[in-house]
């Protein structure tokens, strides 16, 4: 699997990155981050990692994983909720005497 590089970027001097303070730092590149999770994704997929920094990277993968399926489920069941409304106002409205 080839991995595709990273589009060029310029990062601002300051310890900022967009809105918020950088928390974290790439140990390798010295890219800003703004929550530990990203950094730890980030050493994980671009760099070599370290036995620690792989454990790290899995952790946030998983951690990941579960919230994209709790929001996953969440859009599931609203779209449901969003289906059975229609089709009670469907019920409702052709029931009407017109």
């Amino acid at each position: 699997m080839s991995r595709t590089p990273p589009p060029e970027t310029a990062l601002p001097d300051d310890e900022s990155v967009g809105d918020e303070a950088a928390v974290a730092r790439c140990p390798y590149c010295d890219r800003p981050f703004v929550t530990d999770r990203q950094r730890a994704i980030h050493v994980g997929e671009r760099h070599d990692p370290a036995a620690a920094e792989q454990q790290a990277y899995e952790r946030a993968r998983r951690e990941e994983s579960d919230e994209l399926f709790r929001l996953h489920l969440r859009v599931v069941v609203a779209i449901g909720l969003l289906y059975a409304a229609f089709v009670v106002a469907g019920v409702v409205a052709f029931s009407l005497p017109g």
